[in-house]
């Protein structure tokens, strides 16, 4: 006798079920539940990690490729072009959601004043609006000044509100224990980054491992933080990544073939994540760099759903239906580490990673009972897509963000339950209640580039 799979048996089942009815055999009418209606979306706050950007630093035990003429942590014209394709993105995305229209239902955009967030904010209003002045870009009036509402640290100690105790407790939390089980814990991914690296050493240097060195929590801008090999290891690891986004040939970063360096450089990334997981996306930290970051958002989608905002001032949005912040992967992890949100991105990017161009997006719902809520999604670029100069198909996607206790990776989040969080945050001290007044007044750039070796795909 013939077996049937699962699925034929299924399918053979409706068939009979159908017959049985068609002939009146079967008369009982089957349940019918109407479709409930949609939540409506209102506005969207976007919470943006810059382009891709020329590393900062140049060790010398492994030979990094010159940037030059780009300087040292500013966006390329390739990473220009990526978020303006981000910005694209944007456009279609919520246009259909939220009724996003440069002419009559804009976006409120206001930048960190680093060269690659304004120019960041740029490329964003380019590709929403077809010219990068198409919208004012906000920011704090001196640029030479950190923004608190970036990152918080040095205005909450200045308050007397930074817990250099809690940070430290916090960290050691995070890590293992002892810290140097970091590396035992982890060993093959810190040995797929030694030998990625070991293919760029640099005769004369010894090119000592990455793992060489002690895993000790000391302190950095005031925060507690897990040193050694994990922090080495997450900079090489980011370093490699931003010469693979702006499309480093394969072979003139020691790899024979792209299947085996990806695999690599997925390890290598999944260490960069961990450091963030330790020293970023803490019990502490995350409040202390984001927490007024997070308020101020928040505030933004109560004014736009008409709550009173009791916790921040914030600017009027007229008919704005997006706000946008260009920041840094400090914000994405702060902010992650508030809500304790996780994404999972499938094939090719690690889970948590925030790669450049990255963003949360922070969506404010009306349900059909009246009530608000806030859907948070996680939009970001494909590998294929930062290999390539030109648009590719599907090279930009959105993820859901699982948060606050969600237990599934897809759930809405009363916005009641975010303002609480906001004053909660406000009340521990790590919120600046003021707006400050930025300017919008145009910051003199210098011309985008790409260093000569970048081969992307046109």
């Amino acid at each position: 006798m013939q077996r049937l799979t699962l699925g034929e048996g299924v399918r053979a089942l409706a068939r009979l079920v159908a017959l049985l009815l068609a002939a009146g055999v079967l008369a009982v009418a089957l349940p019918v539940r109407a479709a409930e209606p949609a939540a409506k979306e209102l506005f969207a706050v976007i919470v943006t990690r810059h382009g891709v950007r020329s590393i900062t630093s140049t060790p010398k035990n492994y030979a990094w490729a010159p940037w030059a003429p780009v300087r040292p942590g500013y966006l390329s014209a390739h990473g220009y072009r990526l978020i303006s394709y981000m910005g694209r993105f944007y456009r279609g995305y919520f246009g259909e959601r939220a009724g996003f229209d440069c002419r009559t239902h804009g976006a409120y955009v206001y930048a960190d004043v680093d060269e690659r967030t304004l120019e960041t904010a740029r490329a964003l209003v380019e590709g929403l609006c077809g010219a990068p002045t198409a919208l004012p870009i906000l920011h704090e009036r001196d640029t030479s000044l950190d923004d608190p509402l970036f990152n918080a640290t040095a205005w909450v100690a200045s308050h007397g509100k930074l817990d250099v105790a809690a940070s430290r407790a916090a960290v050691a939390a995070a890590a293992p224990a002892p810290p140097s089980a970091i590396v035992s814990d982890h060993a093959a991914d810190f040995a797929a980054l030694q030998a990625m690296l070991d293919a760029r050493c640099v005769p004369g240097y010894g090119c000592a491992s990455v793992t060489d060195g002690a895993s000790s929590i000391g302190a950095h801008e005031g925060l507690a933080e897990l040193g050694g090999p994990l922090k080495v290891a997450s900079g090489y690891a980011e370093d490699t990544f931003l010469e693979y986004a702006e499309c480093r040939p394969l072979a003139a970063m020691g790899a024979d073939n792209e299947v085996e360096f990806v695999e690599r450089l997925q390890a290598a990334m999944r260490l960069h994540v961990l450091a963030y997981d330790v020293n970023a996306r803490n019990a502490y930290n995350p409040l202390v760099r984001g927490g007024n970051l997070f308020a101020h958002v928040v505030a933004l989608l109560q004014q736009k759903a008409g709550i009173a905002h009791p916790v921040t001032a914030v600017p009027s949005l007229g008919g704005d239906s997006l706000a946008i912040f260009s920041g840094h992967d400090t914000q994405l992890g702060a902010l992650g580490g508030i809500l304790d949100a996780h994404w999972h991105f499938g094939d090719g990017l690690v889970d948590d990673d925030m790669p450049p161009g990255s963003a949360l997006l922070f969506e404010l719902l009306r349900t059909p009972g009246g009530s608000y809520a806030v859907r948070v999604r996680f939009a970001f670029e494909e590998l294929a897509q930062f290999r390539s100069a030109s648009p590719v198909p599907g090279g930009i996607a959105t993820v859901p963000v699982r948060l606050l206790g969600c237990t599934s990776d897809a759930c809405d989040v009363p916005l009641s339950r975010l303002a609480d969080l906001a004053t909660r945050l406000r009340q521990r001290g790590f919120v600046d209640a003021r707006w400050a007044a930025p300017s919008d007044a145009v910051v003199p750039l210098a011309p985008l580039a790409d260093p000569s070796w970048s081969a992307c795909a046109s």
